[in-house]
């Protein structure tokens, strides 16, 4: 059986973060332990958590300090319990974004591209699918730019990139893309972008990727998903959709941010 969040989480390693040496009570430390792991994320949606009995155990404290501990969380909607089947989360996390100036996105694209070699799969105006259709809101025989990429370096791929963009004509020759980003090309083409939403996550390889990437089957990535629009009209526009999947073992994205 494939081990869950909460086992995980809530196993004896985790004992010493509710301990009597602590000057809080015993109860508010499990509900505070327990609750930043919902507010968070860790333990997501409908995650059932464990039962009494295994928090009495991992945590050795007693029966009334558990039931404590999980009443406070159902007092703030942060759980649910129901008879006969246990403890389940009902907080839902929702990220916050993090504001980042979009020209250090747009230089750290740019790096990317200097210091890595691509070697393109595919380039072609074609009818995108039913998903892509939904993110530029388009017909169904509309077309777009695709474009699909590994990068490498020191002969090593650490990428994979799937993108589709809007008004923008395939080049004399795919060499443009070799040695330089995108977003240079798409910004002599007179492509302008004003706002920029990336979502990160991590996802396994299936597999094509990992053929692409020379890894296994299953081998961990991390997937970054970029949107990049253009304000046209007080209405934000998409006008380019990126689908970046990166080898962790060869690739690390880092973010620098100043507080104001």
């Amino acid at each position: 059986m494939k081990p869950t969040a909460g086992s995980i989480l809530f196993s004896h390693s985790q004992r010493d973060k509710v301990s009597e040496e602590l000057p809080s009570p015993l109860y508010h430390q499990l509900y505070s332990l327990i609750k930043s792991y919902i507010i968070d994320g860790t333990l997501h949606h409908g995650e059932k958590l464990p039962s009494e009995r295994e928090l009495i155990e991992v945590f050795d404290v007693s029966r009334i300090t558990v039931k404590r501990a999980v009443n406070e969380l159902a007092a703030e909607d942060l759980v649910e319990r129901g008879r006969g089947k246990g403890t389940h989360v009902t907080h839902k996390y929702t990220p916050k974004p993090v504001q980042a100036p979009l020209l250090g996105v747009l230089e750290e694209i740019d790096s990317i591209a200097q210091n890595s070699v691509a070697q393109v799969i595919d380039c072609r105006v074609m009818v995108p699918p039913q998903t892509i259709r939904g993110e530029f809101s388009l017909e169904r025989n509309d077309t777009l730019f695709h474009l699909v990429r590994t990068r490498e370096r020191a002969g090593a791929f650490f990428g994979y990139f799937d993108s589709w963009s809007a008004g923008v004509e395939i080049p004399d020759s795919t060499d443009i893309f070799i040695n330089q980003s995108r977003h240079q090309y798409f910004r002599e083409s007179g492509m302008k972008v004003s706002h920029i939403n990336q979502t990160i996550s991590a996802v396994p390889a299936n597999e094509a990727i990992a053929s692409y990437l020379q890894v296994e089957a299953g081998f961990p990535l991390l997937s970054l998903v970029r949107r990049s629009y253009y304000l046209e009209n007080d209405k934000e526009i998409l006008v380019d959709y990126l689908s970046a999947l990166y080898n962790t073992e060869l690739f690390q994205y880092q973010m620098d941010l100043k507080l104001d």
